[in-house]
């Protein structure tokens, strides 16, 4: 299962990463204000923002787990 990389796919890995930076340094900056929870959130949105760039890597992954359990229950039968 090869997928080409359109031009729109790479903007929008950037445009995550982009955005997974942003939330880090904002939560950076609130923990050290004190406000820990919109931190935690902040850190947790960037986290989201990082799963988001790999959204490829991880389908890729889900689809091949999928496969190898099918090929399994084939096999047993």
């Amino acid at each position: 299962m090869k997928k080409r990389k359109t031009f729109g796919q790479i903007i929008i890995t950037a445009m995550f990463i982009w955005s997974a930076l942003l939330c880090h340094f904002e939560a950076s900056s609130l923990r050290e204000e004190g406000d820990f929870f919109n931190a935690s959130l902040y850190w947790f949105f960037g986290f989201t923002a990082v799963l988001g760039a790999f959204r490829f890597k991880i389908a890729q992954l889900i689809y091949r787990l999928i496969e190898f359990k099918n090929n399994n229950k084939k096999n047993k039968v």
